[in-house]
């Protein structure tokens, strides 16, 4: 009696129901994952943008008080409505061309201007209240949905 060895060549159907319902379970989980990290690299990226018009917002308000010119310098943020919407010379119009890429993104960006105070930030009304609070606001939509935003503040000084 000659005995021949057994060898299988496919799967039984009982390994394919078995990989079919793993799959099945695995899948799902998998996408949701996939979704979600999609969504958190959406919102890193747009992070970052609006991190970089807020810089560049604050790096023009810096460099108004820094300069010498006739509408800018410190006393240029004394009336903050002239210095931001002035057509063609206030803030607004100078930065168009560099935040019309991040606006066409949904980005919007808003700055407030404090009033005057002293290095505590507490207004005295003495010769010491020469700083001013300088916050650029900006909101970006989120991939999870809703606005998210981003505020950038520095403490300028007329010295």
């Amino acid at each position: 009696m000659k005995l021949t060895k057994f060898t299988r060549d496919a799967f039984t159907l009982l390994e394919c129901v078995a990989v079919i319902i793993v799959l099945a379970i695995a899948i799902p989980c998998t996408l949701t994952w996939v979704d979600e990290s999609a969504s958190n690299r959406a919102d890193a990226i747009n992070a970052t943008r609006a991190t970089m018009l807020g810089s560049a917002v604050m790096e023009h308000i810096l460099a108004d008080v820094a300069s010498t010119t006739a509408g800018q310098g410190a006393t240029a943020l004394a009336s903050s409505s002239t210095y931001l919407d002035t057509a063609g010379t206030g803030l607004v119009a100078r930065m168009n061309s560099t935040s019309s890429y991040y606006t066409a993104l949904g980005m919007t960006y808003s700055v407030t201007i404090g009033g005057l105070t002293d290095f505590d930030g507490v207004s005295r009304g003495a010769s010491l209240d020469v700083f001013r609070l300088v916050t650029v606001t900006v909101s970006y939509p989120s991939a999870r949905g809703g606005t998210l935003s981003i505020p950038i503040a520095s403490r300028v000084a007329a010295l």
